[in-house]
């Protein structure tokens, strides 16, 4: 466990904006034949093991480490399994039996080889649906950033946002100027906070410069719907003590 935990430390440390979190899975090698048999269900163990060691998050020195590291980032961490989780989408324990029941062997091996599966299509499945699940044409560009960058420096993370750029830059239009202003606000909350935050506090100023541009362009159009029209008077109203350099 204490292996499990600095690996995923040290991944975390040397990374930033990665868009999933790995699946843990643990086999338990040469378990004693004479277990009962629901010690060889997958859930049950798992279970068993987190409640065994739930309150060594309190007495091992490393874990007590990585725990405070969550906290002082307001995420309460009481159990082994909390902080495992801080680290890993998921975590799931594998019996696999001693020698002597090969029958019980190879049913332990089809659930190993299940859970692998199970993993890989959550987190395939989790990356489409952030955009950033890569084909092996995509992946070169990622795994040439990332050997240039760790070349040159082993203290500074690997940040997938910039090295999605390297692949697909921002385009230099309204919406990818929009974009940038988001990603310097995630940059400037420390990753804080989710993107529907971030958006909700650039609406009115977002507001503001579309109907600026419709209005330097003379662009006609249909009326514009009553939220534009809140945004700009929110705007109006507070731009001189919340947005002075839009005065």
């Amino acid at each position: 466990m204490v292996r499990l935990v600095e690996w995923a430390a040290a991944a975390l440390e040397k990374s930033s904006n990665q868009p999933v979190l790995p699946h843990a899975i643990i086999a338990l090698n040469a378990s004693e034949n004479s277990l009962s048999s629901e010690m060889w269900d997958v859930e049950i163990t798992t279970a068993v093991l987190m409640e065994e060691m739930s309150r060594t998050v309190h007495q091992n020195e490393s874990f007590k480490r990585y725990a405070q590291f969550w906290r002082e980032r307001e995420r309460p961490i009481e159990t082994i399994e909390h902080l495992l989780l801080s680290y890993y989408s998921s975590i799931k324990v594998v019996r696999i039996p001693t020698t002597g029941r090969p029958n019980l062997i190879a049913t332990q091996v089809t659930k190993l080889t299940t859970s692998i599966q199970t993993a890989c299509q959550k987190s395939r499945r989790r990356r489409r649906e952030l955009r950033m699940l890569l084909n092996a044409e995509d992946m070169q560009p990622y795994l040439q950033y990332a050997f240039d960058h760790f070349s040159r420096n082993l203290e500074l993370p690997f940040d997938f946002v910039q090295a999605s750029f390297m692949n697909s830059p921002i385009p230099a239009d309204f919406g990818g100027n929009i974009l940038k202003l988001a990603i310097q606000l995630m940059n400037a909350w420390e990753n804080r906070v989710g993107a529907q935050p971030i958006f909700e506090e650039l609406a009115a100023m977002v507001a503001s410069c579309i109907m600026l541009d419709a209005a330097r362009q003379k662009i006609l159009g249909t009326k514009p719907h009553k939220a534009v029209y809140k945004a700009c008077a929110d705007l109006s109203r507070n731009r001189s003590s919340h947005h002075p350099s839009l005065c």
